[in-house]
């Protein structure tokens, strides 16, 4: 849980800092267009881009891992269940064999 909110924050501050770089670059280019500033927007265009897809790609992840395990909890839960009543059913068996 904690990790969690860390990660927000961090990703937050990531945010924060791209939409700043990019606001200052975007005014100097609104202000005179330059080779440097225009390649610039584009770094931070794909900086952007790359960000937001590894931070889907970690989601997705995460979401995935999480039904996996409810998958195989689900799985055991079953097992278990399946154990006790053909234990039960053992018992009756042999107590209706005597």
């Amino acid at each position: 849980m904690i990790s969690k909110k860390i990660d927000n924050l961090k990703d937050l501050e990531i945010w924060s800092d791209l939409n700043f770089l990019t606001s200052i670059v975007q005014k100097q280019l609104n202000k005179k267009k330059s080779e440097n500033l225009e390649k610039m927007s584009k770094s931070l265009i794909r900086i952007v881009f790359y960000f937001q897809e590894y931070s889907n790609n970690i989601r997705l992840y995460k979401k995935a891992l999480s039904e996996y395990k409810q998958t195989k909890n689900r799985a055991i839960e079953r097992a278990r269940r399946s154990e006790q009543e053909n234990e039960r059913l053992r018992k009756q068996n042999e107590s209706l064999s005597i």
